[in-house]
């Protein structure tokens, strides 16, 4: 079932039953809707084919088969079609349960415990509140023995050739032809992928994490005339950007809590955090959308 909010000025459409994700985030403006997220359908049974899905209890590839946590081993099975490293957790990958409903917000709830060492409850909200949506997503571990937690959104934007992006970064992290990291290096002053001020995206594919972030972001989209600004809390110091280049209309800005393989990097160093039984990690994200005069 469909969950659709409007507060008069934006407009948000959530399909629950596919990893909560949202299909469409429209500005409601004098001329009609325009998509702040790539908009998806209604009938749309693949995540990665409508506008943002939550990532729990972790972002992006884990490598090796699985990973070692206080002294024993978890394996992890690939769980994306021709993907060979298992991905973004599955809280993207779930149905999740209609908590409650009001006319701007919309709570769900997902308890999981099908990839060990995760066991947990995840609760994701979404609120409409005036020009912005406000997104809080925790997990709260209830297995027996401790495990690492992550967080983060993966949202995808509509890309053209007039987009800006700006999220200053210290450093990007260098990956393989399995996109696992290899080295960071040190962001150049007016380099293709420094975004520290309204940039264009990138000719080529990229799929890299960003470090030394301060949490907040600005996407331009001059000739639809808005523009969307982007703010986590606690200030996330990482994101990933992805995009197979110029000839795709989307990119993905995805605010995360950890780095790309943290399980094998080390952990608490690359934001990894360590659950006890009971405990909770919660991340709040904000995407407030604006007009902008060309």
């Amino acid at each position: 079932m469909m969950v659709a909010l409007d507060n008069g000025k934006l407009r948000l459409l959530v399909n629950p039953a596919i990893g909560g994700a949202v299909v469409r985030f429209d500005a409601l403006t004098e001329d009609g809707p325009v998509a702040l997220m790539r908009p998806g359908t209604v009938d749309e049974q693949d995540p990665n084919r409508l506008a943002m899905y939550p990532l729990v209890p972790w972002s992006n590839r884990i490598s090796a088969g699985g990973f070692e946590w206080r002294g024993r081993h978890y394996p992890l099975a690939p769980n994306l079609a021709g993907e060979p490293l298992p991905i973004h957790g599955d809280g993207w990958q779930r149905p999740w349960r209609v908590e409650g409903q009001e006319r701007h917000e919309l709570r769900l709830v997902l308890r999981s415990r099908e990839q060990p060492p995760f066991d947990y409850r995840a609760e994701l909200v979404y609120r409409l509140e005036a020009e912005s949506l406000a997104v809080e997503l925790s997990a709260t571990h209830l297995g027996e023995a401790p495990a690492p937690y992550g967080l983060g959104l993966h949202p995808w934007f509509p890309r053209s050739g007039q987009t800006r992006l700006a999220a200053r970064a210290e450093g990007v992290w260098e990956v393989d032809a399995a996109q696992l990291p290899t080295e960071w290096r040190r962001l150049g002053t007016g380099e293709a992928w420094n975004f520290s001020v309204p940039s264009t995206l990138p000719e080529g594919r990229i799929d890299n994490l960003f470090t030394g972030w301060n949490g907040r972001a600005l996407v331009r989209w001059p000739e639809r005339g808005v523009a969307l600004d982007i703010e986590t809390e606690p200030a996330e110091t990482r994101y990933l950007i992805y995009s197979p280049g110029a000839e795709a209309d989307f990119f993905c800005f995805e605010p995360v809590s950890h780095a790309v393989d943290a399980h094998h990097l080390g952990a608490s160093e690359h934001g990894l955090v360590e659950l006890a039984p009971g405990q909770s990690l919660r991340r709040r994200y904000r995407f407030r959308a604006s007009s902008i005069v060309t």
